[in-house]
């Protein structure tokens, strides 16, 4: 397996630990993990795209990957199952963003969290 295809089954399984367990622990270190590799493929691809533009379209714009750190957030000061909740919802519309913006497929789970978020985020 490539790492993507295992960053996929670890979000997946990050998802049904979200919604069917509400194990919300497991969930963050599950899609941190996830998300460790989409961002790592995604940095990848933005670089070989410059590196594309310069070579194709003679552009000169210098490529500087996102250098915004993530705020640290440490999982000791989540006390309340609300709390890790919501980091656990944090960590996976990351990770389900970033799954679009690599044009991956969407799973049947990613589907079904960013289906049930967005309705969320929009009756909220």
């Amino acid at each position: 397996m490539d790492s993507v295809t295992i960053a996929l089954h670890q979000l997946n399984r990050a998802i049904d630990l979200y919604f069917n367990e509400r194990d919300f622990i497991c969930t963050i270190t599950l899609s941190n993990s996830a998300q460790t590799i989409l961002r790592k493929k995604l940095v990848s691809e933005s670089q070989a795209r410059a590196c594309e533009d310069v070579i194709f379209n003679k552009s000169f714009t210098t490529f500087q990957p996102n250098s915004k750190t993530e705020p640290c957030v440490s999982l000791h000061s989540l006390e309340t199952e609300h709390e890790w909740e919501e980091k656990a919802t944090e960590v996976l519309m990351k990770c389900c963003e970033n799954i679009m913006k690599l044009n991956l497929p969407r799973s049947i789970q990613v589907s079904a969290f960013v289906r049930a978020k967005s309705k969320m985020f929009v009756c909220s």
